[in-house]
């Protein structure tokens, strides 16, 4: 604890036991000190911190007014207020050579002693005062210290952060060009796989079916029972045939060579031959043109899009639509089934959702999915087509009445098969590339 001092410098050992006792009292609140002469009173200074100096004018050796004078030639002490107190020196040129030493006052004796006591305290809380803006002052640039600090290790771990952040951004970018460029190839090698079977096993095969036809011709009458194998050997031919068909367009669908609508429509129409599930597709009548990756993309997401309908919806329904709004493509994909439960899209090796995703951010595109626990899901995706070229107002294609549709994500789900027809194809041109695609060998 703090406890100011207070220092009575006289000679004379009578007064200054008189002003010492005039302030000495109970409840003063600070420490009173005596020295006998100027040098003492130095060393004292020297040694101590005073709140205020009652020093005595006339002394011999060193008088008051040059004590005053080398107190305050210090630098410790050079703000320590005097008060002198004198009985001879009276006079007001000692009082200005009193205030030109430094003094703060010049009291002549006999003093009331209130009135000394009253000044002595005054001077005594502002060193308390002081003191105390001194400790405040200290702990503010320890504080500012500290802050300073704080924030330098802030900033570093910005930096720090924001450098892993654009290392991270970095790093993805280059793992989602990874999986666009593994994309693009993996398409590229469907492609030239699926023309190879195509042109080499399919016209093989079709080569070996002439001859096995003109055989089983031949041999109608003249050989029956070689007849008899020879159209099974046809038959096994034709079902190979099929089988080639199908692995052509799982590998990639020989329709998508007659454009984006037409390979939509028959996707469509392929779903809901498969599942029974009843779909309604609407599109511009006009061709969609776009170029071969972005045809792709959006084919292979319709074909994901429509496997979780099938495999987690439970849906009833199926609702394809194909837009152009503005320099944008949407295309959305809705049911009425039982929709996303929270935490679906979470699941453990579930990545339809996420290839979609993909696919469409390699396009600088956007996907949203509006879905709700037992009131169906709805995929949209939007994908900026500067180029493209449309026209025409909507056609409807409506297949068997159902109900509105959305998707889920369960393993077990099954789907009731009910075979549909559509009521009314889209159009004449567009019915007739579609079965003469998938005839095709």
């Amino acid at each position: 604890m703090f406890t100011p001092k207070v220092l009575l410098v006289n000679d004379d050992a009578a007064s200054l036991l008189a002003l010492a006792s005039l302030l000495d009292t109970d409840g003063t609140g600070y420490r009173v000190m005596t020295a006998r002469s100027g040098e003492e009173a130095l060393r004292q200074v020297l040694n101590n911190d005073f709140a205020v100096i009652l020093l005595d004018v006339s002394m011999p050796g060193m008088d008051g007014f040059e004590t005053a004078e080398a107190i305050h030639s210090h630098p410790r002490s050079a703000s320590v207020p005097i008060i002198f107190i004198t009985a001879h020196y009276a006079d007001e040129m000692n009082r200005l050579k009193a205030y030109q030493k430094g003094a703060v006052d010049y009291l002549f004796t006999p003093i009331i002693p209130q009135i000394l006591q009253t000044k002595v305290s005054v001077f005594v809380e502002l060193a308390r005062n002081n003191l105390q803006l001194q400790r405040q002052k200290l702990e503010l640039e320890k504080l500012n210290h500290d802050l300073q600090e704080q924030r330098k290790q802030d900033l570093d771990h910005i930096n720090e952060r924001r450098q892993a952040e654009e290392a991270l951004r970095q790093s993805q970018e280059e793992l989602r060009q990874l999986a666009s460029y593994q994309e693009r190839i993996k398409e590229d090698e469907r492609k030239r796989i699926a023309r190879e079977i195509h042109d080499e096993l399919g016209q093989n095969l079709l080569a070996l079916r002439i001859d096995i036809a003109m055989l089983h011709a031949r041999t109608g009458t003249s050989h029956p029972k070689l007849n008899k194998k020879v159209q099974a050997v046809l038959e096994h031919i034709d079902s190979t045939m099929k089988a080639m068909r199908a692995i052509i367009n799982n590998l990639r669908p020989t329709v998508l060579d007659l454009g984006l609508n037409a390979a939509i429509e028959w996707q469509v129409k392929e779903f809901q031959r498969r599942t029974g599930i009843a779909c309604e597709l609407l599109m511009p009548e006009a061709e969609v043109v776009v170029d071969d990756n972005r045809a792709t993309a959006l084919f292979r997401v319709l074909q994901e899009s429509l496997n979780n309908v099938f495999r987690h919806a439970r849906a009833t329904r199926a609702k394809i639509e194909l837009q152009m709004t503005g320099e944008r493509l949407l295309m959305s994909v809705s049911d009425n089934g039982v929709g996303i439960f929270p935490g679906c899209r979470r699941k453990a090796n579930s990545f339809g959702l996420v290839g979609i995703k993909e696919r469409i951010s390699t396009l600088g595109g956007e996907l949203y999915i509006d879905t709700a626990p037992d009131s169906g899901t709805a995929l949209t995706i939007a994908v900026p087509l500067p180029l493209v070229e449309m026209g025409g107002a909507p056609v409807r294609l409506e297949c068997e009445s159902g109900t509105p549709v959305l998707m889920e994500r369960r393993a077990t789900d099954t789907v009731k098969k009910n075979v549909a027809t559509p009521k009314r194809p889209l159009s004449t041109r567009r019915a007739k590339s579609l079965s003469a695609d998938t005839s095709r060998d």
